[in-house]
């Protein structure tokens, strides 16, 4: 997309600019991970016996794996190497996880395989490369760098799938979702809650859906998950205590919070920009409860934009 920069009211197009070469994207990309898509850099350029050499590793906020392939512009095969890398990642998770823990220091918890991350990040992808995408559940991302040394950095599209209607020659286009398998589904997470615990969790559900159509929902052992680029909030199901756990992401750790349902975690616990959670449990106010998380969420939604 075109950039302009206005001086005194008066627009002049930024004209775009390339890097030298591919390894100083990838430095500076790498160097910026935690900025730009909350990722914590685990090590760039591991040689693997059998798999090739893995441009970079991270680890994201809800401890999934992330494999990042870079190319300057557009080349043929990125994904294909991308997703070499992740089935050695699969293959060898002790490996992975010793890497962590030692580039890592202060890292807390388990990795979470179920549910690893491929990044693709170049200037344009071809068809082809949105239909693979898809079928591996991979994320294509697209840059534009500028004279003045700004980037723009935006998830690429689905590929669009032409379905004929009824009526006789009109089509309608319908963009194919892409889902990642889950560690346990929703269902699952639900099974044995209060009948009253379910119904406020598809109503805090549904709410943050309904924020905006770029908020995707996966699942993890523990957690059911919001994110778009960057995680949103983690919604943990406490059947024994008829409670949602939400924990929620915050611009620079400030919330906008009238009705005082939220609370800080923790420093100490490593969360990053996840700074805040809530406790929520049925009762005869669920609808009004329920507009309160939403306002709430709708400013952790805020915050990746």
């Amino acid at each position: 997309m075109p950039l302009f920069q206005f001086t005194d009211g008066n627009a002049q197009r930024v004209g775009t600019k390339d890097f030298p070469n591919e390894l100083t994207l990838h430095s500076l990309i790498d160097k910026n991970l935690s900025e730009i898509f909350s990722l914590r850099y685990i090590k760039d350029e591991h040689v693997t016996d059998k798999h090739g050499r893995i441009e970079t590793l991270a680890i994201d906020e809800a401890n999934r794996p992330v494999v990042i392939e870079y190319k300057k512009t557009k080349e043929q095969g990125q994904l294909t190497q991308a997703n070499r890398y992740m089935t050695w990642v699969k293959q060898n998770p002790d490996s992975f996880e010793l890497l962590v823990r030692k580039n890592i220091k202060d890292f807390d918890g388990e990795v979470d395989f179920s549910n690893p991350r491929i990044i693709c990040f170049a200037q344009e992808y071809s068809i082809d490369d949105k239909c693979l995408a898809l079928s591996l559940g991979a994320e294509l991302w697209k840059y534009r760098y500028y004279e003045n040394d700004t980037m723009t950095i935006i998830r690429e599209e689905e590929p669009e799938q032409l379905i004929t209607s009824n009526r006789i020659g009109k089509t309608t286009i319908v963009k194919i979702s892409g889902k990642s398998k889950p560690a346990r589904t929703v269902y699952e997470h639900l099974d044995g809650a209060s009948e009253a615990l379910a119904g406020l969790f598809h109503q805090i559900d549904e709410g943050i859906k309904g924020i905006s159509d770029q908020i995707e929902r996966y699942t993890t052992k523990a957690e059911i998950v919001y994110k778009t680029s960057l995680n949103i909030a983690y919604i943990s199901v406490q059947k024994t205590k008829n409670t949602l756990k939400i924990l929620f992401r915050t611009e620079n750790g400030t919330v906008a919070d009238p009705e005082d349902i939220t609370e800080p975690i923790p420093s100490t616990h490593g969360y990053g920009n996840i700074t805040h959670q809530m406790r929520i449990s049925p009762g005869a106010d669920d609808m009004e409860l329920v507009n309160n998380v939403i306002d709430i969420l709708r400013q952790s939604y805020d915050a990746t934009q």
